[in-house]
């Protein structure tokens, strides 16, 4: 059978690019899908959304795509065109410089990185390009007149980064282990992040937050590259100047990267409290953003014995302004972006909406798992991909089912070309036969059936994948555990790591079979670990 990990890169990319363009929606007069106060913190947008800076703008226009406001709304759309027109031919030319140009850009990305436009990844090629040409040696970003760093500003330009590759933009891993060794070497003792590290400030939840939300993006990051240099097969040829080429030794370690979070997070739960104003620096809301971004990250629902969703949103709800909009120290735009990126789960909407494998831009073509009938191929967005297979997926599953076909490209590209469609709901009538494929004597079967379950985003398939985490072959394994944080939208959670060996796989197993014995529906039957000797 063919091998699945390259269609299944190759495909999952190329399909995602291939995505046509959504259709026009009408203008609509506030976000009624979202609670009263977002609404009214639209409409504030909507009334306030002309005059400002490029950055302003931005902020503005991402308040409003998290609230799910149409890009085809006027005040919307102006906010778009004012974004777009920094975008010369020459690349990307902020309207402020000095240091305020970073925080600029990385709106702007993060902005642009929620749209449909089809033109939006040559867009974010030029922002990526100018937020790392304004990295400093020491990993970190500041003002044009300083060395040492800003937490702020890092954290904004890590933002941005972070939308951009998962957009597809090539982010160099260089890029993200600079970024996490200067977030380290910053740390206070005590675990808590100032604004200056050169400077005698107190630490605050805010930069706190900034710390440790910049800290998992990077170690998620660094993760990712890692499992796409492994997962390379050595019989096929690299497309010649795409995509990272050797492998990369990251100066931090994921377990003193946990260390710093940890800390970093037990530092914010013993001072979160929302009647504290002070403690979280110069603005709450910008704290709360902070918070929100970790705990989605992190998979957090609780900072100590506080659930920081649940006291956040009570918070913002009773300060929000007769107009609609919040107010503190950085005005009212912004101000009422952050508590709307808060309600609205922003950071948790873009985990999903980037729920595909981020495996860098290489692609492999070529070799000995190359499908022999050509006449079943096509090219898309430079990439040799196979022709879908139409008709029902029921006929899909038998050709992916049966050990003597050879070559199962185009029953795979059906596969993911109707999930592309139609999402999870063309994948969950057929849960019972990827269960069964996770059982077959094929590792090609048993990494596809994973791959499926974990898009079907049912909490019922957590412990098929649980079982799969102990299976032999590390691509069944990484589907698996790629499935796993699709369902319990993480950005990261239990491993194993690729190379691991049979104890550390159970272990990982049992932690995710934990998981959800803790989350599953009272009346769902409590998870059984798979036999791992039956495994194959």
């Amino acid at each position: 059978m063919i091998r699945m990990s390259t269609i299944l890169a190759t495909l999952a990319l190329a399909l995602v690019r291939q995505a046509p363009p959504a259709a026009p929606v009408q203008p609509v007069a506030a976000a009624g899908a979202q609670e009263p106060a977002v609404a009214a913190g639209v409409e504030f947008l909507r009334r306030n959304s002309g005059g400002r800076q490029v950055g302003e703008t931005a902020m503005i226009a991402l308040g409003m795509l998290k609230a799910e406001v149409p890009e085809s709304d006027p005040a919307l759309a102006a906010c778009l065109t004012k974004i777009r027109s920094r975008l010369l031919s020459g690349g990307y030319k902020p309207e402020r410089g000095g240091g305020a140009d970073v925080y600029e850009a990385a709106v702007v990305a993060m902005a642009l990185s929620n749209t449909s436009a089809a033109e939006r990844g040559d867009q974010l090629r030029s922002v990526a390009s100018y937020l790392m040409y304004k990295q400093k040696a020491g990993g970190c970003w500041d003002y044009d007149f300083r060395e040492a760093g800003d937490t702020s500003i890092s954290q904004y330009a890590v933002l941005g980064l972070w939308e951009c590759q998962n957009n597809g933009v090539e982010v160099p891993p260089s890029v993200w282990d600079r970024a996490a060794k200067w977030y380290m070497s910053t740390q206070k003792p005590d675990g808590g992040w100032n604004y200056h590290p050169d400077q005698g400030e107190p630490e605050t939840i805010s930069m706190t937050a900034a710390g440790v939300g910049s800290l998992l993006i990077c170690r998620r990051q660094l993760e990712s590259y890692r499992q796409f240099q492994k997962s390379v097969n050595p019989y096929l040829t690299p497309v010649e100047g795409a995509g990272p080429r050797l492998d990369f030794k990251p100066s931090v370690s994921e377990a003193a990267i946990d260390q710093a979070v940890g800390r970093g997070m037990n530092w914010i739960a013993a001072r979160f409290d929302t009647n504290d104003a002070a403690a979280f620096g110069k603005s709450i809301y910008y704290g709360l953003y902070g918070i929100e971004r970790i705990g989605a990250l992190s998979g957090r629902q609780v900072l100590g014995r506080v659930d920081w969703y649940e006291k956040g949103a009570a918070f913002i709800r009773s300060s929000q302004r007769g107009g609609g909009s919040w107010e503190a120290l950085y005005g009212a735009d912004v101000s009422t972006v952050w508590a709307m990126l808060f309600l609205t789960k922003s950071t948790q909407k873009s985990i999903k909406k980037f729920e595909h494998d981020r495996l860098g831009s290489g692609t492999l073509l070529g070799g000995r798992y190359l499908p022999s009938d050509l006449t079943a191929m096509t090219v898309a967005g430079g990439r040799i991909i196979s022709r879908p297979m139409s008709g029902a997926v029921d006929g899909m599953l038998d050709v992916l089912e049966d050990p003597r076909v050879a070559d199962a490209s185009s029953a795979l590209a059906g596969v993911m070309d109707r999930y592309r469609k139609q999402g999870p709901a063309a994948l969950r009538p057929h849960k019972d036969r990827f269960r069964r494929m996770l059982r077959s004597r094929d590792p090609d079967a048993r990494e596809v059936a994973a791959w499926a379950l974990g898009r079907t985003i049912d909490l019922d398939v957590v412990p098929d994948l649980a079982g799969a985490l102990e299976d032999a072959d590390d691509r069944v394994v990484a589907s698996a555990r790629q499935g796993l944080l699709l369902i319990s939208r993480k950005i990261d959670g239990p491993g194993p790591l690729p190379g691991a060996s049979p104890e550390q796989k159970k272990a990982a197993a049992s932690e995710w079979l934990r998981w959800y014995d803790v989350v599953r529906p009272l009346d769902a039957s409590p998870a059984v670990a798979a036999d791992s000797g039956a495994r194959p």
